[in-house]
């Protein structure tokens, strides 16, 4: 199996680091969403006729240090657009439409020019298209229509158009309405992942597959997407059937693109993360699908409760894993709630890259321990892995490989521990309060500690506190 590259924490718009820990530095293969790189689908430019919107000039932005003018923008879009005329393929229309609106989501600028970015521009593309006039201004408002939810007004600015008498492309009675046919899941052991797979097919063409890669790790986002042609022979199920580990099932349409919705609204709210260049690309025709199907409301995922969580710490507590000494207590409830409240609510879900978070991120972060439960968190960590993984049901040779990461971490960890740097805030204040003999659990005492901290010298604040992570480090 690919090893999954190391992560790191994630963004979100309030600041805040993401709920399990964040964003890889690679993103390496995954187990659930390696099928969508087979040999069934093409990329998500292969064999359209119309070149790459990120190629038309705007895509210049992506790496650039500063943006452009809105209006520069603008004109270069609506330029490129005119490659529209020559489309016979409504997706690919779609695709320069999506792929254009890819380049203005999440741009690599400061916080409050994006968002006037993500704000202006699009209604500043569908105005400028309205005022072309022409068949080229036409295409590119329908191809706009049929991946936004047409908050943008592209649809209703397409119909003026039309009513003036402007020549539709000749996909236009087509884009946006494919025919709905199979859907899938690929799920990987430890629950890391979940691969989606739907496919669809406009009439008198191949079909084509939309693949979005669901990461629990990484703040339940879609991390990776892919809209791409699949080959005339190309059957989904057996191009899944690449990892015996992976689990592939049928699964219900609505639900799928429901989950797919839902997780990319997630990811909205960060700042940054491990989104691949795919994503951006595809995620507004990703969102554009989930929309042809029914809403379906999906069930609330709650932890367990206070209750629940104790009865799970006192098995584990009296089975023969749990390693004797005061120390193993409080490792094995920073393990539960680690989970239930800084993951995805399962204190039994866990996997190397579980292990990798808690060890080198959560613990480092936001938890203060003694010499002795540092040395003691590596065997007590492996055990509690153990039990839960066999709770899980997991295999043997998956338990051990979720224990080998245990010790792979171990020395980053005992690092990290000791490295104020690593620790984030909420720790160093409590840090700072136990040293000035401040008594946690007395309310009065620490909203007094916290009033006269906060009237220190910005500069004694940040030698305590260390950076706080900003908008564009």
């Amino acid at each position: 199996m690919p090893k999954k590259k190391r992560r790191r924490s994630g963004k979100r718009q309030d600041g805040g680091a993401s709920r399990s820990g964040g964003a890889s530095r690679s993103g390496g293969a995954s187990r659930s969403g390696g099928a969508s790189r087979s040999g069934g689908a093409s990329r998500s430019d292969g064999g359209s006729r119309i070149r790459d919107a990120r190629t038309t000039g705007a895509g210049a932005l992506r790496p650039a240090d500063e943006l452009p003018s809105i209006d520069g923008i603008v004109r270069t879009v609506l330029k490129g657009g005119r490659e529209l005329l020559g489309v016979d393929d409504p997706l690919d229309a779609e695709h320069w439409a999506s792929q254009m609106l890819g380049i203005f989501y999440k741009a690599p600028a400061p916080l409050d020019a994006r968002m006037e970015l993500e704000r202006s521009l699009p209604a500043a593309i569908v105005s400028g298209a309205e005022d072309m006039r022409n068949e080229a201004g036409l295409a590119i408002l329908t191809a706009l229509a049929a991946v936004t939810d047409d908050q943008l007004g592209a649809r209703a600015a397409a119909d003026r158009m039309r009513k003036r008498g402007v020549p539709q492309p000749r996909w236009a009675g087509e884009i946006g309405r494919p025919e709905r046919l199979g859907c899938w899941t690929a799920v990987d052991p430890f629950g890391d992942q979940v691969g989606y797979y739907l496919t669809f097919r406009y009439p008198g063409l191949p079909q084509h597959l939309l693949m979005a890669l669901y990461d629990e790790n990484l703040g339940g986002i879609i991390k990776d997407a892919v809209v791409a042609p699949l080959k005339d022979d190309a059957r989904v199920p057996e191009m899944l059937y690449t990892d015996p580990d992976v689990e592939v099932r049928e699964a219900d349409p609505a639900e799928a693109a429901a989950h797919i919705a839902a997780a990319i609204a997630t990811g909205d709210v960060f700042i940054g993360n491990d989104w691949t260049s795919d994503f951006f690309d595809n995620r507004a025709l990703v969102l554009a699908r989930t929309r042809l199907f029914p809403q379906v409301e999906l069930p609330e995922s709650l932890p367990p409760d206070d209750d629940e969580q104790e009865a799970l710490i006192k098995a584990f507590l009296a089975s023969p894993l749990a390693p004797p000494g005061k120390e193993t207590l409080p490792i094995v409830d920073q393990c539960v709630m680690s989970r239930c409240f800084f993951g995805d609510g399962d204190p039994l879900r866990w996997s190397p890259i579980v292990v990798e978070l808690f060890l080198c991120e959560y613990l480092p972060r936001k938890a203060t321990l003694s010499f002795a439960q540092i040395r003691a968190v590596p065997d007590v960590l492996k055990a509690w892995v153990r039990f839960a993984l066999t709770r899980r049901g997991l295999e043997e040779r998956l338990i051990a490989e979720t224990e080998e990461a245990v010790d792979r971490y171990a020395p980053e960890f005992r690092r990290a521990m000791t490295d104020q740097e690593s620790f984030g805030p909420a720790k160093s204040l409590a840090n700072a309060m136990r040293a000035d003999g401040v008594e946690l659990t007395d309310e009065q005492a620490v909203a007094d500690w916290i009033a006269a901290f906060n009237d220190r010298p910005e500069e004694e604040r940040a030698r305590l506190l260390g950076p706080l992570p900003g908008i564009d480090d």
